[in-house]
């Protein structure tokens, strides 16, 4: 069907974006595990290998374009957009738009390719379990824990972003973004765990579902950094005695 609509280049795409993605997380998702509670590879170690895998894909496919600078391009880009999207912005208005988007706009382009990938996991399987056809038992989704080996990962990027400039540096600060993507689906587990310990969880939840909507970027942050005080300090394990931490 793509290659009817779209041509070749429409079917290198998707099967690049979706196709080979989602049988890599198949085949991560099948992998057996001893140590796993239900003996297979876990949701938060599937979730650091897309992690990883858009991160270096990030990295390679910006560092093998690099032209005349990176950051030039995606600003040159951007104006380019927004000249087309949004005539009605004068010069001003336009250039202060794409100077605010174009520090983070791979970052956050990489994010979203995550989320509509463990999105489509998460649908896939609970389809699957509800037919009685899934291979795996569904993970506790509110259990939710990334290894701790990528507590080392994510600081070395960090250190990458804060050490390097140029399109080096820019293009590790993009990757910080993609690597904290972990952090904020675990977060939200926590915060749904949490919720469930209140005497009216579905109004905590929608709430909190609000606020993220409104204020995204900064509730996005602090929802990451919960989950970074839950890897090292044990949030659920602290303030909720009755759950269990998972395995990494």
């Amino acid at each position: 069907m793509a290659l009817a609509f779209g041509g070749f280049t429409t079917v290198g795409l998707y099967g690049g974006m979706h196709v080979i993605p989602s049988w890599l997380i198949v085949q991560q998702a099948l992998r057996p595990r001893s140590t796993s509670p239900d003996g297979y590879q876990t949701a938060g170690y599937v979730l650091t290998f897309v992690t990883l895998l858009v991160a270096f894909v990030l990295v390679v496919t910006t560092m093998a374009g690099r032209g005349d600078g990176i950051e030039a391009g995606i600003r040159e880009l951007l104006d380019s957009v927004a000249r087309t999207a949004a005539p009605a912005l004068d010069d001003s208005q336009r250039m202060l738009l794409v100077e605010e988007v174009t520090p983070l706009f791979l970052g956050f382009s990489a994010v979203t390719w995550i989320v509509m990938l463990v999105v489509n996991a998460v649908l896939a399987q609970r389809l699957l379990s509800n037919r009685g056809m899934s291979r795996r038992p569904t993970p506790r989704w509110s259990e939710l824990r990334i290894p701790d080996w990528f507590d080392y990962v994510l600081v070395s990027g960090a250190v990458a972003a804060l050490s390097l400039g140029g399109d080096y540096g820019f293009v590790a600060r993009n990757a910080i973004i993609v690597l904290l993507t972990p952090y904020f689906f675990v977060g939200l587990a926590v915060v749904h765990q949490m919720a469930r310990r209140t005497s009216m969880p579905a109004m905590m939840l929608t709430v909190f579902y609000m606020m993220l909507l409104v204020f995204f970027v900064v509730a996005a942050v602090l929802v990451a950094a919960l989950d970074i005080a839950e890897q090292w300090v044990g949030v659920r394990r602290r303030m909720l005695p009755g759950s269990r931490s998972g395995t990494n």
